[in-house]
C-alpha cells in the first residue's frame, strides 16, 4: 500500500503510532497512539495537507462525525479497492446517503456502475455539502460536460449558464421519473419557471406572451427552441 515500510518515501509506524520505544520496554499499551476520530485525520493531514480535508470547518462530514477512518483503512484494503477505501465509494456513500442511492432506481438517470461511473466521479467527499461538493473541469465548467460534451460552451447564445442556473437548475442528475432526467414532467412548465408570461423584470429576458399556452401545441417548447443548452446561431434558440 502507499503507506508500506521500507520504502524511502514511506511513512513508518512512528509516523502515526508515536514512539514506539517506551512502548518495548514497558510493555504498555497505551503508549502506542491509536488515530482515529478527528484526532486521527489531524495526523493524516500532516502528509495529506493538500487535501480540502472534510475536518475543515464547515465541511458536511465533519459536522456529523464523519473522518478519515470512517471511508479509509490505513493498513491496506482489498486490491481492487482504490485510495485505501474500506469498500467501494458507491458502497461507502449509499451507507449514509441512502435517500440519493434509492433515486438511482428511478426510469431516467444514471446508473451507478455503468461507463465506471461511480459517486466519486462527480462528487468530491473532501469537498462541502451537496452541490458544493460537485466537481469542475479544467475549464470550471460543472463535470456534467465532461461526459455530455456535446453540451459544452461557450455558446454564442447561451441559455442556462452561469449566474442563470446550471444544469441541475432543469435536471435530476441521480434519478427522474420523467424523461431526459428533468425536474417536471412537462416541459412547458419546466420552461415557464423562468420564462414567465407576466411583465416585469422576470428572468425570461422573452416572456413567450405571444404564445397562447392554454393550446396544446404550444406546451413542446422544445420542437422549435431545440438548441436549450446553447446556440451559435439563434438568439431564441430554435437552431
Amino acid at each position: 500500500t502507499p503507506h508500506a515500510i521500507g520504502r524511502p518515501d514511506a511513512p513508518s509506524c512512528v509516523s502515526c503510532h508515536g514512539d514506539g520505544e517506551r512502548h518495548m520496554e514497558d510493555g504498555d499499551p497505551s503508549l502506542i497512539e491509536i488515530p482515529a476520530g478527528s484526532a486521527g485525520a489531524a495526523t493524516c493531514t500532516t502528509c495529506h495537507g493538500g487535501i480540502h480535508s472534510a475536518l475543515e470547518e464547515g465541511r458536511a462530514h465533519a459536522t456529523i462525525g464523519v473522518h478519515c477512518d470512517t471511508c479509509h483503512s490505513v493498513h491496506g484494503t482489498p486490491s481492487a479497492v482504490p485510495a485505501l477505501l474500506r469498500s467501494t465509494p458507491n458502497e461507502l456513500c449509499g451507507e449514509c446517503h441512502q435517500r440519493q442511492v434509492r433515486s438511482f432506481n428511478r426510469p431516467f438517470g444514471h446508473e451507478l456502475g455503468r461507463g465506471g461511473l461511480d459517486c466519486v466521479s462527480c462528487h468530491n467527499p473532501h469537498g462541502g455539502s451537496g452541490e458544493r461538493s460537485l466537481k469542475h473541469d479544467r475549464s470550471g465548467e460543472a463535470v456534467c460536460v465532461t461526459c455530455h460534451s456535446d453540451k459544452r460552451g461557450p455558446f454564442v447564445f447561451p441559455h442556462v449558464n452561469g449566474p442563470t442556473g446550471d444544469c441541475l437548475t432543469c435536471h435530476q442528475p441521480h434519478g427522474s421519473s420523467n424523461p431526459h432526467a428533468l425536474t417536471r414532467s412537462r416541459v412547458d412548465q419546466l420552461c415557464l419557471e423562468c420564462h414567465s408570461t407576466l411583465e416585469g423584470s422576470t428572468l425570461g429576458s422573452q416572456p413567450p406572451s405571444f404564445h397562447d399556452l392554454r393550446s396544446p401545441r404550444y406546451r413542446e417548447c422544445t420542437v422549435c427552441h431545440v438548441a436549450v443548452h446553447g446556440s451559435n446561431t439563434s438568439p431564441a434558440l430554435v437552431k
